[in-house]
């Protein structure tokens, strides 16, 4: 396991004035040094597959909750997670045929949108579909 990333990760939960655990730790520098947005089971495998699953589902869910990760809803219905910049601003790429996320850093997400009176808007989610460059090989 990454050292940096597991300093980070403690640090970014003692922010949150929660207590820090060696699951909260690791779930999170896992999700620190992913390359893209990763399922439960992504996250499993990288730590041990022999893991508590009960336990991941729950520690992803509290990183989200504390707004440390955020969840991205894929076509197979598979949440995935990855690292919630503050504000989480940018958009994700999802490859039609393997199902994995990307995020697109460098995507702007400036959009000029109107909502009825009395609709207050939380968040915008933008998501390019396509198939990803593993997949076109």
């Amino acid at each position: 396991m990454n050292k940096t990333a597991q300093a980070q990760a403690s640090e970014l939960i003692k922010q949150t004035r929660a207590r820090v655990t060696a699951a909260r730790v690791n779930i999170l520098a896992v999700l620190l040094t992913a390359q893209r947005p990763l399922s439960h089971q992504d996250v499993l495998t990288t730590l041990d597959p022999d893991a508590d699953r009960v336990t991941v589902y729950r520690v992803l869910d509290w990183l989200t909750d504390m707004a440390l990760a955020h969840k991205l809803a894929g076509d197979d219905r598979v949440w995935r997670f990855s690292v919630a910049s503050k504000p989480h601003q940018h958009a994700h790429f999802q490859c039609t045929r393997c199902g994995r996320f990307y995020c697109l850093e460098h995507v702007s997400t400036d959009l000029s949108l109107t909502v009825p009176a009395q609709f207050l808007i939380d968040a915008v989610e933008i998501t390019v579909k396509g198939v990803c460059a593993s997949c076109l090989k």
